[in-house]
């Protein structure tokens, strides 16, 4: 099964990782990891702006790092996968690792 990794970062506001659409396939989210300099919250999506998945990240008790592994977050097929951090003050950066599931899907779904 292909493996993926994708990372983002952001100077002034969110950061974005993004891992585009392949057809006919469909990425899985395994590990989400980074840094924000300010309460946040962590997302990945599929497609952009549907959650599937959230935390929240207060620095002030949990610091400035965040990692969540062993995650099995399906995404859209078809559809890219995004882990994002809402908001920072002057800088974040986000990873999503995974793989990519090529013709077989989870949720009933089935490859055309």
């Amino acid at each position: 099964m292909p493996t993926f990794q994708a990372t983002g970062v952001g100077t002034t506001g969110t950061a974005v990782a993004t891992q585009a659409a392949v057809a006919d396939s469909q990425h899985v989210v395994t590990n989400i990891a980074g840094h924000a300099d300010a309460d946040c919250v962590i997302t990945i999506e599929s497609p952009a702006d549907t959650v599937l998945w959230q935390s929240a990240l207060d620095i002030s008790v949990e610091g400035f790092k965040f990692g969540f592994s062993g995650l099995r977050i399906h995404g859209v097929k078809g559809q890219a996968i995004v882990g994002k951090t809402s908001a920072a003050a002057a800088d974040s950066q986000v990873t999503i690792n995974g793989e990519t599931i090529v013709g077989t899907f989870a949720r009933g779904e089935s490859s055309p």
